[in-house]
């Protein structure tokens, strides 16, 4: 009975020896996320066709600078739910030159054009590529993007169609 006493007491100093150790190790668990805004709705269909005329003259774009008309469209988004205070909007697409701020590439074949976008606010921001625009959202759950468009001479326009992209990339928050 004195070696059973004995291995017992051993196996118990042993055990605590190794629950001392177990308890001596400190462990840190990072838990993160992130929790983000719920989407709104685009109002209508996601490919809008603006047309920016077609019959302007190439005799009123001859010099630099001159444009056509400023022709206002819009687009909304809708169903926003309360936990989206601003609706992001981030234009891209081929600038007429490197640093343009709100001049797109015309693609197709009239030279020496590009096409001009801004909004149609009183600010008249640019809104060429990499320009970001925040709109906050209404009581009406709604978030209206006004804006404008025109043809803008370089000076020299030839006659033909004039086409530019414009993609616009939206976030919440």
């Amino acid at each position: 009975m004195n070696i059973k006493l004995k291995l017992g007491i051993l196996a118990a100093m042993s055990f605590s020896i190794l629950m001392g150790s177990a308890q001596a190790i400190d462990t840190t668990i990072n838990i993160t996320g992130k929790v983000v805004a719920s989407p709104c709705e685009f109002d209508g269909d996601s490919t809008l066709y603006i047309s920016l005329g077609q019959n302007i003259e190439t005799l009123n774009l001859a010099a630099a600078n001159t444009a056509g008309d400023w022709v206002p469209f819009s687009f909304a988004m809708k169903n926003c739910p309360l936990s989206t205070t601003n609706v992001v909007a981030t234009f891209s697409g081929t600038p007429d030159s490197p640093g343009s701020l709100s001049l797109y590439k015309n693609t197709a074949d009239a030279t020496n054009i590009a096409v001009e976008v801004q909004s149609n606010d009183t600010a008249h921001r640019p809104l060429g590529d990499g320009q970001v625009w925040s709109i906050p959202r209404t009581p009406s759950n709604t978030a209206l993007f006004p804006m404008r468009g025109r043809i803008l001479s370089k000076g020299g326009a030839t006659a033909g169609l004039v086409a530019a992209v414009v993609n616009i990339t939206f976030t919440y928050n």
